[in-house]
């Protein structure tokens, strides 16, 4: 299972079978981490203080907190422009962008939106 919303999680009514069958666990950067809903919610899912604290400072879009029966980490995913063009391009508008490119440009799209970012395939060494 995968969510990145901790009220689907809490309102699933089986909060309690995830936690237990989830074998690792990634968690989000989550500025409100130490609000007490979600500290409440972190805790059911078996954070302490300092691992909820450890999110409410991570960095969004670049750094998770994994927990599994081999440890715990909070690890940075160091992408690259290139990647975060694609990959950290999450929100609403950014794909609503993609959708109208592609469906302006069909396979082209991808030039067009790297070209709004200020970026290029050359710059990569990829021809585009």
């Amino acid at each position: 299972m995968a969510t990145q919303s901790l009220s689907d999680a809490a309102n699933s009514g089986i909060l309690d079978v995830i936690v237990e069958s989830t074998a690792t666990k990634i968690f989000l950067p989550n500025v409100f981490a130490r609000d007490e809903e979600a500290s409440a919610l972190y805790r059911r899912m078996g954070l302490n203080t300092r691992q909820i604290e450890i999110l409410a400072s991570a960095i969004p879009k670049q750094q998770y907190y994994t927990v599994s029966e081999n440890g715990r980490r909070l690890y940075d995913l160091a992408l690259g422009p290139l990647a975060l063009a694609f990959v950290g391009s999450t929100d609403k508008e950014s794909i609503a962008t993609i959708k109208n490119l592609y469906d302006k440009y069909g396979d082209g799209w991808v030039s067009e939106w790297l070209a709004i970012k200020g970026l290029t395939l050359s710059d990569y060494g990829v021809a585009a």
